[in-house]
């Protein structure tokens, strides 16, 4: 399962409590046209936990951590890297497969004794949740992306500004979205959400608004129009905290002249 380094170190402690059961396997059905390119994009160091498991660590300690990352989901975990490998499908398509094929896992394991249902589920979550974000595009690797599907202003308070867009995402990976607004004169005066990003799967919108509402500098009077609209997204091959942003979609927008009067 291709997910960034660290991640899959905190839910040790799960692996270990949920036994292994070789054998027990419940793959999604798949075209067969596809699901033979994907096993061709298979590699032999596909398994859960993140790929520097198996590309920089002594083959002493793989051999050790291995099976307590892998559990009963290693042939789900493999179809999953091959999938990232691909690339054909969105990375969201990827990753929902992989947890219905864990949970499919998880039942047949109830089915025979050989693990706890309960914990075998909790643990498919934990590996879900790893995957299904921004992290998970970082293994996933593309380019960022999205445009602004609509624009509008907002209900405000008098003497404020609000404006909306309609976010749309797409590309083929979860990508974490901003939207800021910007003055002719290139000051920053909203930001929404203010910290972080927010995270949208492949093919999915999302509407953000922001603008004067709560600042106690910026307010309509102060704005001289056309606003500078702006979509950013976050890069998929930094992890960093700071300069991982991208301008994927800029609109300018005319501020009404009453409001400023």
């Amino acid at each position: 399962m291709k997910r960034p380094a660290g991640l899959a170190i905190s839910g040790l402690w799960l692996a270990a409590a949920c036994a292994s059961a070789p054998g027990i396997d419940r793959p999604v059905p798949l075209d067969p046209g596809y699901a033979a390119r994907e096993s061709a994009a298979s590699k032999l160091s596909d398994r859960c936990g993140p790929e520097f498991i198996s590309d920089h660590l002594p083959k002493s300690l793989v051999a050790f951590m291995g099976p307590a990352l892998d559990g009963p989901f290693r042939p789900a975990c493999e179809r999953h890297d091959a999938c990232y490998e691909l690339r054909e499908q969105t990375q969201s398509w990827c990753d929902a497969r992989m947890r219905t094929e864990m949970l499919n896992i998880c039942a047949a394991g109830r089915s025979d004794g050989s693990f706890g249902g309960a914990m075998c589920r909790m643990r498919a979550g934990l590996y879900y949740g790893m995957v299904d974000n921004t992290f998970g595009a970082h293994a996933y690797e593309g380019e960022a992306g999205g445009r602004i599907a609509a624009l509008e202003t907002a209900s405000a308070p008098e003497g404020e500004f609000e404006i909306c867009i309609t976010a749309e995402n797409n590309t083929k990976l979860v990508q974490g979205y901003v939207l800021e607004l910007w003055t002719p004169s290139g000051q920053r005066f909203a930001r929404e959400p203010r910290i972080k990003h927010h995270p949208v799967r492949a093919g999915e919108t999302t509407k953000l608004c922001t603008g004067t509402t709560g600042s106690t500098y910026w307010k309509v009077s102060r704005l001289t129009g056309p606003i500078d609209v702006r979509l950013l997204a976050d890069l998929p091959e930094s992890l960093a905290v700071t300069g991982r942003w991208t301008l994927v979609d800029q609109r300018t927008f005319d501020l009404p002249e009453a409001g400023r009067d």
